[in-house]
């Protein structure tokens, strides 16, 4: 089975982060990764307490095949009993891995497989031209296997590389009906890039945004607290193509759980739904 392609008449009619014809919030795992390194269960249990109703795992071993830590189905099983879905895993990807993944990402039952880069200063723009003709070989393997396949942003991406942006190239040269994109706004927003021009630009390609939110020196901040402009982006959902919203916060905190739980706390305060 196909998965739907998505595109800027798939997204929800009304505004807002939530709203009844789309899934709640959903939260990045590794925002919280040292509080399941102290307890999984628990852990899972007070998200979904909080209030979220999908997760998006990360952590993933390309040796052991494991979430965590947790063979997917397993992991799966632990989401489950709190209530809570997997609509996204981020797991890195190659032609020669791809398979397997997509194989673990199915028995999430996620829908989504996000990979990223990571910086390089000796990548060319050639070498992100190559990226994305990868990319559409890739997500083509995911498509036919049922699981979307996305890229995530970091900040890199919005510096130019021999007078072009990266993630330009990989926008404009990766098939929509193959690769979608998960649109970190902190990232975005600490590259000095307004999100609402990406909407602009490429409409519908952002079914994915990671809610994470940085202050003025680039330092991820619980969300409400930093410089990402929610309630301006609120209208752009349908442009964008959103369907899901990511609450992340810094994975280096020790009180990952108390931080996810001020953030989604501030989109309910702030009626962004």
């Amino acid at each position: 089975m196909e998965p739907e392609a998505h595109s800027s008449k798939t997204g929800p009619a009304t505004s807002g982060f939530l709203n009844n014809t789309s899934i709640p919030l959903g939260v990045q795992l590794w925002s919280v990764k040292n509080d399941l390194a102290r307890g999984i269960d628990p852990t899972l249990a007070k998200l979904a307490a909080t209030g979220f109703r999908f997760a998006e795992a990360a952590g993933y071993d390309v040796n052991s095949r494991t979430f965590f830590g947790l063979k997917p189905g397993v992991f799966r099983q632990k989401l489950v009993a709190t209530g809570m879905q997997c609509i996204s895993a981020h797991a890195p990807v190659s032609p020669e891995t791809i398979h397997q993944a997509l194989e673990d990402v199915y028995t999430l039952k996620a829908a989504y497989l996000i990979c990223s880069l990571y910086p390089d200063a000796g990548r060319s723009a050639a070498d992100y031209y190559r990226i994305a003709e990868n990319y559409n070989h890739i997500g083509d393997i995911a498509r036919k296997a049922g699981v979307h396949f996305g890229y995530h942003n970091h900040h890199f991406e919005f510096a130019p590389v021999e007078g072009e942006r990266p993630i330009d190239i990989l926008l404009k040269n990766t098939d929509p009906e193959l690769v979608t994109f998960e649109l970190d706004l902190g990232w975005a927003v600490q590259a000095g890039t307004a999100p609402e021009t990406l909407f602009e630009a490429y409409p519908g390609r952002f079914p994915l945004w990671h809610l994470r939110d940085v202050d003025a020196e680039g330092t991820a901040v619980n969300a409400g607290d930093g410089m990402v402009h929610f309630h301006a982006l609120q209208p752009l959902k349908k442009q964008a193509g959103f369907l899901y919203g990511i609450v992340e916060t810094p994975s280096a905190a020790t009180d990952g759980t108390d931080r996810v739980t001020a953030s989604f706390n501030y989109i309910r305060r702030e009626q962004l739904y």
